[in-house]
């Protein structure tokens, strides 16, 4: 009964749900059902219950991250006062939509300036990581890869300053970004999605199993 329950239950119920939201996709007519008053697709309805679950999974991390953290916090291990500024962080940032909502007036300032400036930081910081990662690779290995990609990076990241004279790098910047790196892109793409493939066929025959605790 134990391993009917924490291994075979799971497994069928996410191979039933990936199949049928799947054929969803595949057959868009044909899975339909009535949910909230209207027609339905099968897949949405069930896309729809998934996001309820991760948003009680979040819920769940928050709350184990409260528990780690503040337990380091009141024993004073090593460490202490980062987890206590995560801890501030978090309920400064879950206070405000909890009491003027999502579109409340002190919520959309804290993400104007707050979130999104360390967002657009931590953006810069990839300028910063770029160039060293550039060096580095030349200091360990000088072959014509490695001069193409230090030329691209400095295209592109010269292409974006607003620097008087380089206008032209812009147009180099955005042919690299839109021909070869878009093509680039869709091959990652195309990887993933082989790969999410491979790995639900896996599971469907059983070779993996992520719901076992075996």
């Amino acid at each position: 009964m134990s391993r009917l329950v924490k291994q075979w239950i799971p497994t069928l119920i996410a191979t039933v749900t990936g199949l049928v939201v799947l054929a969803g996709y595949l057959f868009p007519d044909q899975l339909l059902v009535y949910y909230q008053g209207r027609m339905t697709q099968w897949r949405d309805v069930l896309i729809e219950w998934a996001v309820i679950v991760a948003a009680f999974a979040f819920v769940l991390g928050l709350l184990n991250i409260l528990h780690v953290h503040g337990g380091r916090v009141v024993r004073a291990r090593k460490g202490w006062f980062y987890s206590l500024v995560l801890l501030l962080a978090a309920l400064a940032a879950c206070i405000p939509p909890i009491l003027y909502g999502p579109s409340g007036t002190l919520t959309q300032q804290m993400f104007d300036y707050v979130i999104g400036p360390l967002g657009a930081s931590l953006a810069g910081l990839v300028v910063f990581t770029l160039t060293l990662a550039a060096f580095r690779l030349l200091r360990v290995r000088r072959s014509v890869g490695a001069v193409l990609f230090v030329l691209i990076v400095a295209v592109v990241l010269l292409g974006s300053t607003p620097f008087v004279g380089l206008e032209w790098l812009a147009d180099i910047r955005d042919w690299i970004i839109n021909v070869p790196g878009l093509a680039g892109g869709r091959g990652l793409l195309l990887g993933v999605a082989l790969g999410t493939v491979i790995t639900a066929l896996r599971v469907l025959m059983g070779s993996d199993r992520p719901h076992s605790e075996f």
